[in-house]
């Protein structure tokens, strides 16, 4: 009776597997990665972390690419709000380090003159 169970339990969920639906399933790792991307501070990402980063995000649109014919009007809705919160937030960290360089950059021209004595 045991062994019955078991093989029902393991047969009931490698169904609900196979029948998941691959969108929502996209939608949801789309979801919790942009979030991510958004909660964290820029000032703590390193570049190491950009280049990872951008690495999960061609993964996730390589799979976009897959599932985009299987989506509904409202998933692909949420797809294209959810690229354009992660598009800017990568804009923003790219302009506070271009901010940076640049305010270095005018700091090593300008810099402190020298008093010459005359």
């Amino acid at each position: 009776m045991r062994k019955l169970f078991l093989l029902t339990i393991s047969l009931m969920l490698s169904l609900s597997t196979m029948l998941a639906d691959p969108a929502s399933d996209f939608i949801n790792k789309y979801e919790l990665f942009v979030d991510g991307v958004a909660a964290l501070d820029s000032r703590d990402v390193l570049p190491e972390t950009m280049d990872s980063l951008r690495l999960v995000y061609k993964e996730l649109t390589l799979e976009y690419k897959g599932v985009k014919k299987q989506m509904t009007q409202i998933q692909l809705e949420k797809y294209y709000n959810l690229k354009a919160k992660y598009q800017k937030t990568m804009a923003v960290w790219k302009t506070k380090r271009g901010a940076k360089a640049v305010g270095g950059w005018v700091k090593g021209v300008v810099g402190k003159k020298k008093k010459s004595k005359v």
